[in-house]
This record gives C-alpha cells, structure tokens and sequence, in this order.
C-alpha cells in the first residue's frame, strides 16, 4: 500500500472513531497524521480541541456536575471532523498526482478570486470576448471545486455572483456543480447551506442543480450530519418555499430513473440494437430512406414485424417515462480534446461555446441543427455537446446532404407530447433530467472517473434515511415514489414507502389499494404473514375483492394453511366463475389437500376451456402423477416436452418415465433438466422429491443406480 493510501486509509479511520465516540483514539490518530504538515492554524486547532477535551475529562473525574457537557462533547467531535479533512488534504496536497490536488497546486499559483470573476463574467455582455469568458469560467469552477473549507465570506461571493443580473444563467449553473463537486470531495456545512440558499433561485436550471447536489453529495454524509444541525435547519426552511417539494420531486424521480441505466444499456447493446440490425436489409433500406421522400413499403413491412414493433414501442415507452436510453450511443463519443476539461461536462449546451461553433462550422448547418435536435429535451447536455463536435468529422458533402435531409419538424415533434403540460412543469422536468443524465455521464464515463466518488454506485432514494428527507415527505412525493418503486420491483424499498405513509396517516392509505399495494411488495419479500395483514386491512375497506382473495390465498399456501386458501379462492370463484387462472391456483389448493381427484377436474376444466395452454399441462401432468395416473401424467407431459419445456418439467417428466419403468427415457429428462438447472440445483431439487418417488415405489437402492446414469 503507498503512502498516499496509507495516508487517506487513515483518515477515514478517524472518522470512524469519531463517529463511534472515541475521540481520544481519535485525536491521537490526528497528531500522528499531521507530521510533517506545516500549517501553525492546523497546530493550533488540534491544540485547541485536545486541551479541551483534557479539561472535560479531568472535571468529569472530579465529578463536577455540567449541564453542557454532551454538546461540548458535540462540538469537540465537529471541529475534529473538519480537521481531519483540513489534515488529509494538507498531507496530499504536495505531492498526490489526483486530479484535484493537481487543480488545487495550479490554482494557489494564481491569484484570482470569486469576487473578481464575478466582474469578468458580468462584462461579457456588454464585452463578447468569448475567449476571456471561457477562460473565466474554467477558472471559477478550480476555484469553487478546489477550495477547502469556506468561509462566510466565501458563501456570500459565490451567492452574489448566482444572483447576479449580469451573469448568464449558464454560468451560474455551472457554478453550482463545482460546489457540488467540492462538496463531494469533503463535507463543509457552509456549502450545504449556500446550496439551500441556491435552491430557492429564481432559475429553475439553478435551483434544480442546487437540489441535485444536496441530492446527491449529502448522501456521503448521513452520519456526519447530526453533528451540523444548522444544516438539517436550513433544508427544513426550505420546505415552506413555494415549489420546492415539487421541485425535489423530479429531482428524485429523475436520480431513480438513473437506476435503471445500466440494465437499458445491457438491453440496448444485446437485445435492442441487434434486433434493428437482424434485417439484412436494414442498410438499404435506411439509405433509400435518406433517397427520396416516400417510404418504403419494405421498410413498413420489417416495422410491422412483432418483435421489431415491440423493441421500437419498449424504446419509445422507456423515452417518455423519462429513463436514459442514449448512454450507450454516447458513452463512445467522450473522447474530444472538450471533455478533458473537467467543468465542460458541467455545462448547459450552447451553439456560442468555441468548440461547438468551430465543429458545426457554417451557419446553415449550425441553425439547422442547434434550433431542432440539440435544442430538444430529449438529449442531456453533455450528448448535445458529443452530437456538436461528431460533426466535425463529418466530410463537407455528407453534412450538406444532413443539413437537407434534417426535418425539423419531426424533431420538435419528438417533444411534442413532453412538452403538453404547463411550460414551467416541462422545463422543471427536463432540466432535472438533464442534469441528472449529465452527472451519470461524468461519475461513469470520465477518462478518470475512478478518482471520484460515484453516487449513482449508491442509493439515491431519498424519501427516507437521507438529510433531504423532509423535502420529499409530502402527500404527493411519498406516493409517487412507492409508486415507482413498486412498478420497478424495488419492494423493499416500496415496503420502506408504505410503512411511512400509513406512519403518516397518508391520505391514499384510507383506499383498500394501498394496502394491496402494501402486500403485494411483502409478499414479494417473503414476508407472507405481514402480507396477510396488510390482505386483511385492505379487505376491511373493501370486502370480497377478487384481487385481495387470490393474493390472500397464496399467502396462506405458503404459510401451510391450504384450508383457509382454498376458502378464500372459492370465495372469490362465485364472482369469477370462468377466470382460468383462479381455477388453476383452486386445483393448486386441491392438490396440497391431496384431493387429486377434484383438483383434476378443475385442471381438465381449464385444458377444455383453453386449448394449448402449457399451464394447464403442467398441472394436469404433476396431479395426475401424484394421483397415481402415471400414463395420464406422460401424456401431458410429453405434450409440453414438445414445446419449450422448463427445467423443472423436464424433471417432473423424469419422474414420470422412472416410476413408469422406462429408467433411459428418465435418464436422458434428468440429464435435460440437469443441464438447464446446473448439477448444485438439480441435486437439491431432486431430493424435495425422494419422498415422493418412494411412495411411488422406487426402491431406496435404486437412487444411487440412478444417479450414477445420470452423471
């Protein structure tokens, strides 16, 4: 291990004993770190904090009676915590080759500061040197990313640049990113409180980054956090700012919707993208579409075709609801000499930045393309930026054949349905979606992403156990988020959701389908018996619901209570007589009744009803099993070996063919199921069943025979 890990391995240790209450050990780790570090204020602080602590614990031996002593104690672990932070950078700073210890070297070389940057960036209007304010902006964003621990005169120069009339709102947003960074890179309470104060912004591109890093930065801090109460105070303010809570709606519905990246990139890269190219005609076709103005009838055919029509709707839905299905088209597009730059992967998109302008190069293909697909809604910044520079690869007469073919229209039609709410709603939703799009893009895709800590790597539900807690716990948040939570199979998470908003006296937990909601998530996480409660409350509101009696009953299989099951499921079958599913799940009951008789009439029933229909086989072939009826068994088995037979039916149909006697045709099943299993499952599986085998007749003596075969 290096030093430089020795040195961060260690700082992380004090934070742990301080956090564990014991902050002797801790204040020993803190000298013993600060060799070598040359700050007298760095001295004097640790001075300051042991002596005190030296005092405390010489009055308390005394048995001297203070009423103070546990928030002394308090503010002794506060001021270690920030001077364990001041230490660690102080021992990295000379020499760490970290992309922020080199930033930090560069910018205490120079002599800028906020104030004077402010006057730069409030003379570009008026000025127009593009050259000047791009230097401008890289060099407050090292500053603001850079700097250590802040003062209140600190916070109250970057609050003035924000609130600046003559600053541009793009240069304000990107201010607040470089706070976040920052924030990210060490806690500071001042900066938790300048983003509380950045959140009530009249911009909704500054407000909505301000929520966003307190978002996404405090989620690192959860345990530091009660020893700051002034920070927990100022988000609490915030809650009776008027749309604010909306506000952090989006913000964290957008953060979840980033949960879903990875696995829509997995589908885009294996399954929606091969299925467009599968047509060998695709090529073609697509060039005769950039050809003329028709559209081909073969090119409508392959659209119609099921598996092509369902990718391109799955595509389409995903798009709407808002998730990030452009990350694997753009992740290969962040390699121009532009995303070195650490700030420009904070930027808003604009046609005026250089590298963009220089990239598009005439004004018709500029226009063209900055006031349809890069002004839409539907590509975060970063990617608008990615689609600029491509273009400067583009040979001349390609983009000229682009520039023609580009129907504006059609791209602003893209948004058309985004944008049918009210604009503030859109705009709101849209630049909480960007940002969030833009920091998933920099924390995963960052030639040296490793350095920093990635937030999207933990859990950004917010609604319980974070600071910003209070901001999402209101009537509309709460349900929202269960909501998704649900619809995406988080079920602990929604269970967590539930459980609050009934705490709460939610106003939704007064309808019988909050607590079917609320069971079916626990039924989900295998708590059957509190899924039953939940079954039972939502039956009180609502009594005989079809729905509450199926999911009752399964419960209450699984719980071993088939009686109870199977007089709900009858319950519910005198007012859906011809559902085929519930008669299947009665003949499920029946079964575990051991009434194969009955159970058999009901699966038969079905068959009738619904021909070719492998769940019916399937019940018909294990009961008819169990039943003894072996060659009724074989029959619908075979039938669904036929088909596309599961492991387990290929092992149920072993079982069959084993009791029948014909032990190869048994092999050979096993040995199918076996290798669709894998031999750990199969083994185990095969083994709930030995009971049942030998009721059948199948000699203790033969298994091992058996086994034998099958290896």
């Amino acid at each position: 291990m290096g030093v430089e890990e020795d040195i961060k391995k260690r700082a992380q240790h004090i934070r742990e004993l301080l956090l564990n209450a014991h902050l002797k050990e801790a204040l020993e780790q803190i000298q013993a770190q600060m060799s070598g570090v040359a700050d007298w204020s760095a001295s004097s602080r640790f001075e300051d904090i042991d002596r005190s602590y030296r005092y405390m614990l010489q009055y308390y031996s005394q048995g001297s009676p203070d009423e103070h002593r546990n928030e002394v104690y308090r503010q002794l672990v506060r001021r270690a915590l920030l001077l364990n932070d001041d230490v660690l950078q102080a021992r990295l700073q000379p020499e760490s080759m970290l992309l922020y210890y080199q930033h930090l070297r560069s910018r205490l070389s120079r002599t800028e500061n906020i104030e004077g940057l402010r006057l730069a960036l409030e003379s570009f209007v008026e000025l127009g040197d593009v050259e000047s304010h791009e230097r401008n902006l890289g060099l407050l964003f090292d500053l603001i990313w850079t700097n250590g621990e802040w003062t209140v005169e600190d916070s109250a120069s970057l609050l003035e640049l924000i609130d600046s009339p003559l600053v541009m709102e793009d240069d304000s947003a990107l201010a607040i990113s470089a706070v976040t960074l920052s924030l990210m890179e060490r806690f500071d309470p001042l900066k938790c409180i300048f983003l509380c104060q950045a959140a009530e912004n009249l911009s909704t591109a500054v407000s909505v980054r301000a929520l966003t890093g307190l978002a996404v930065a405090l989620g690192r801090y959860k345990d530091l956090i009660p020893y700051f109460p002034e920070v927990t105070n100022r988000i609490s303010l915030l809650q009776d700012v008027p749309g604010i809570t909306e506000r952090m709606l989006k913000v964290q519905m957008s953060l979840l919707l980033c949960r879903e990246t990875k696995e829509i990139d997995r589908r885009m890269r294996e399954e929606f993208i091969p299925t467009m190219l599968r047509n060998p005609k695709l090529g073609d076709l697509m060039r005769e579409e950039l050809e003329r103005d028709d559209v081909s009838p073969d090119w409508n055919e392959w659209i119609e075709k099921p598996e092509i029509k369902d990718k391109l709707m799955q595509m389409s839905e995903l798009q709407m609801e808002g998730a990030d299905v452009y990350m694997s088209t753009f992740s290969n597009l962040k390699n121009y000499p532009f995303f070195r730059e650490i700030h420009n992967w904070f930027r808003i998109f604009s046609m005026d930045q250089p590298d963009v302008r220089k990239a598009l190069g005439d004004d018709a293909l500029a226009s063209t393309i900055g006031k349809s697909m890069l002004a839409s809604g539907i590509f975060c910044n970063s990617d608008k930026y990615s689609i600029a520079l491509t273009f400067s690869q583009i040979p001349r007469e390609q983009r000229d054949l682009l520039t023609g073919q580009i129907n504006e229209e059609a791209l602003e039609a893209m948004d058309e349905k985004a944008t049918s709410a009210s604009p503030q709603n859109v705009t709101e939703t849209f630049s909480a979606r960007q940002y969030a799009h833009d920091l998933y893009r920099f924390f995963n895709l960052f030639s040296r992403r490793h350095e920093f800590h990635n937030p999207f790597d933990g859990n950004l539900n917010l609604l319980t156990d974070s600071p910003v807690s209070p901001l999402l716990q209101t009537d509309e948040s709460e349900q929202a988020i269960a909501a998704w939570l649900l619809g995406k199979n988080y079920y602990d998470e929604a269970v967590q959701a539930f459980r609050l908003m009934e705490s709460t006296a939610h106003p939704y937990s007064t309808d019988y389908r909050f607590y079917q909601q609320m069971g079916y998530a626990l039924q989900r996480t295998q708590s059957y018996k509190e899924a039953l409660e939940a079954y039972h409350r939502a039956d009180l509101i609502q009594a005989d619901n079809n729905w509450t009696l199926r999911h009752s009953a399964q419960c209450l299989r699984i719980l071993g209570q088939p009686e109870q099951a199977l007089e709900m499921l009858l319950q519910a079958e005198k007012r859906s007589a011809d559902n085929l599913s519930l008669q299947i799940q009665i003949g499920d009951c029946l079964v575990d009744l051991k009434r194969y008789d009955d159970a058999l009439t009901r699966f038969f029933k079905v068959d009738y009803l619904k021909p070719d229909y492998p769940k019916a086989w399937r019940a018909i072939g294990w009961c008819a099993f169990l039943a003894g009826r072996t060659d009724k068994s074989i029959e619908y088995y075979d039938k669904l070996l036929k088909g596309k037979p599961t492991a387990n039916d290929c092992l149920n149909a072993g079982h069959a063919y084993f009791v029948e006697g014909n032990i190869q045709r048994a092999v050979s099943l096993y040995r199918q199921s076996r290798s669709m299993m894998g031999p750990d499952e199969f083994e185990a599986e095969f083994n709930k069943d030995r009971r049942i085998l030998a009721s059948k007749g199948i000699a203790e003596q033969d298994f091992p025979l058996l086994w034998d075969l099958i290896e």
